[in-house]
C-alpha cells in the first residue's frame, strides 16, 4: 500500500507487517507522518487513517485496539 503522496514515496506502507518501505520502522514512520502531517488535508488524513487502522487490524491480529489507535490515528490530530 503505498501513500498516495509524490513527496512521500520513500516511506511506504509494506503490509502485512506494516513497516517502512525505508527501513525497519513501523508504518507510518516519524517521516512518513511529518509528510503527510504538511501535505494532507487534516480531515483527508483523518479519514485515510482510519482506513489503514482497519487495513492493519485485519494483518496484525496480535495488536490490540488501543496499539492501534496510538499508531494510525492519535497522531492526526497533531500539526506540523
Amino acid at each position: 500500500m503505498a501513500i498516495r503522496n509524490p513527496s512521500a514515496v520513500d516511506h511506504t506502507a509494506v503490509r502485512p507487517d506494516w513497516t517502512c518501505s525505508c527501513g525497519a520502522l513501523r508504518w507510518p514512520c516519524p517521516d512518513a507522518r511529518t509528510l503527510l502531517l504538511r501535505t494532507t488535508d487534516p480531515y483527508r488524513l483523518s479519514t485515510r487513517a482510519g482506513d489503514w487502522m482497519r487495513e492493519a487490524a485485519r494483518d496484525l491480529a496480535d495488536v490490540t485496539p488501543a496499539e492501534l489507535f496510538e499508531r494510525f490515528l492519535s497522531w492526526t490530530r497533531d500539526r506540523a
